[in-house]
């Protein structure tokens, strides 16, 4: 009997299983008294039952050989899975990483992602992998900062980074190996959460605590918790440091002070008058400091009277941190206590960046800025809202800056101090800042800077920032023409300018710039 009769369906539409011998039904076709004259007669073919037994036989052998492949290819693949080399067959090929390698892509995996979230979820894969995953290397650099951790807006919403989560996560993990925490933002810990991850971090190395909820007990446990502390960030603790005060500071810079590489105060009130006693304590402590941060804080700030000024021995501190690159004052008036005009011997020759704006000095004191630098290469220079004068310290101080930042600037700062700047700098200057600069005489100065043809064909200047200023269209239109390396210029809120140019512009949009302010 044919297989197509053979699975058909009965009732209620179940397939057959059995064969039915015979069946009442005629056959399709018409039925003859001669065989060769049948309808389904073919010449030289046997008996139809024969043959339907024959196919059944031959599908049958045809899926125990097919189960029996399945079963052997799928054998050889989970021998090769538990094989620890990389073995490859005619249709299979796996590979595994040395552990060394995993690390590696793990490490790359939390910093771009973050321990809360890549590592619970690569735990879960195989034992290998939570093998890897629970290596203490894999924590020498933990970031858990706000930028790091839960910094996307959807993660905020949803709340994703908590508290429990991560003292969960931490519990579990060795950290005897951290060398480098950043808790930068994460509002949510408090004292008792610090200080409970630095117990279990012997070998930190570089502490960012910037915006944490920051008590005394917590920087007087700093030497017993992390002995070899040798970066520390503090800033912007000014609205959670209860009950500290400047001593504990003080202490904690001189306790640290043989291992010190950077310390970073900035934005913190304790530093209010107390300035030059801290610089000399740093003196005498860190003879290893690079970068130091002591700003304060520019919130409220009306810079419109004589800031009071802190008399400072910066000499003595040149000599005791011959390594510092990086320096930020802000919103501190420094005086000298000689009175000399001569560069300080030695001078910060290794200085890179240096920023003290937000201040105003009298005429008849005498500003550190002016004794710092001898053949210095600065890479930022920030003077923005003071009345200091840059162009004194160019020349045999400072041979090149990158970053100029003279954004409203306070008299004396005089006409002929732009051009004194730029004529000294040209040529370095990528990034120029003179944003806020409503003074009368500041559009025609600029436009005298920018003017002249052929002076401006070696500059480097790249990005300018004349944002809130008093800027002619003629001005722009020379600046445009003039600076050829120019590739952004802001004009926001500059309000002697057109309509339709008010705004920050990129080098692709300089045509229809230009086209827009001679029209006007």
């Amino acid at each position: 009997m044919s297989g197509r009769k053979r699975k058909e369906r009965g009732l209620f539409g179940i397939v057959k299983s059995k064969s039915v011998l015979f069946t009442f039904r005629p056959r399709e076709g018409e039925e003859c008294s001669s065989d060769s004259e049948d309808s389904d007669y073919f010449p030289g073919r046997q008996s139809t039952d024969e043959d339907d037994v024959e196919n059944f036989v031959q599908r049958k052998k045809l899926k125990a050989a097919k189960k029996k492949v399945k079963r052997t290819i799928s054998s050889e693949s989970k021998q090769l899975h538990t094989r620890s080399s990389v073995k490859s067959g005619k249709t299979l090929q796996t590979i595994r990483l040395p552990p060394e390698i995993l690390l590696r892509v793990f490490i790359f995996g939390v910093q771009s992602e973050g321990i809360t979230r890549f590592l619970p979820r690569v735990s879960r894969v195989c034992k290998e992998w939570h093998a890897v995953a629970s290596d203490p290397a894999l924590l020498k650099h933990l970031n858990l900062s706000e930028e790091g951790e839960g910094s996307s807006y959807i993660e905020r919403r949803a709340g994703t980074f908590t508290v429990q989560r991560l003292t969960k996560l931490l519990s579990s993990r060795d950290l005897s190996q951290c060398q480098v925490i950043s808790l930068a933002g994460q509002t949510k810990l408090n004292a008792g959460h610090i200080k409970s991850v630095l117990s279990h971090t012997p070998r930190l190395a570089s502490l960012d605590l910037r915006g944490c909820h920051v008590i005394a007990d917590v920087v007087k446990k700093l030497p017993e918790l992390t002995p070899c502390l040798e970066r520390i960030d503090l800033s912007h603790l000014p609205a959670f440091a209860k009950n500290l005060c400047f001593w504990h500071i003080e202490k904690m810079v001189s306790t640290f002070g043989n291992r010190l590489v950077e310390l970073r105060l900035g934005q913190m009130d304790l530093m209010v008058h107390r300035v030059d006693q801290l610089l000399k304590t740093i003196g005498l402590t860190c003879p290893l400091l690079e970068e130091l941060d002591l700003s304060l804080s520019f919130r409220d700030i009306s810079v419109s009277s004589i800031s009071i000024a802190s008399h400072v021995d910066m000499g003595e501190l040149a000599k005791a941190c011959p390594r510092l690159r990086e320096l930020r004052l802000d919103r501190h008036n420094l005086v000298d206590q000689s009175g000399e005009t001569q560069p300080y011997n030695p001078a910060f020759t290794n200085l890179k960046v240096y920023s003290q704006a937000v201040h105003i000095h009298n005429f008849d004191q005498h500003p550190v800025f002016y004794r710092m630098f001898s053949n210095n290469h600065l890479i930022e220079l920030n003077l923005s809202r003071t009345n200091l004068f840059p162009s004194q310290v160019s020349g045999s101080g400072v041979k090149s800056v990158r970053k100029l930042y003279l954004a409203d600037m306070r008299p004396p700062f005089d006409a002929g101090e732009l051009g004194r700047c730029m004529s000294a700098w040209s040529e370095s200057v990528e990034t120029l800042d003179l944003s806020f600069n409503r003074l009368n005489w500041f559009s025609q100065e600029l436009d005298n800077c920018f003017s002249q043809p052929g002076s401006w064909d070696s500059a480097a200047l790249k990005m300018l920032n004349l944002s809130n200023s008093h800027v002619e269209a003629n001005t722009v239109v020379s600046i445009l023409r003039n600076c050829k390396s120019l590739q952004t210029i802001d004009l926001t809120a500059c309000r002697e300018l057109p309509r339709g140019c008010k705004r920050k512009f990129h080098q692709t949009e300089f045509k229809f710039l230009m086209k827009k302010l001679l029209e006007a």
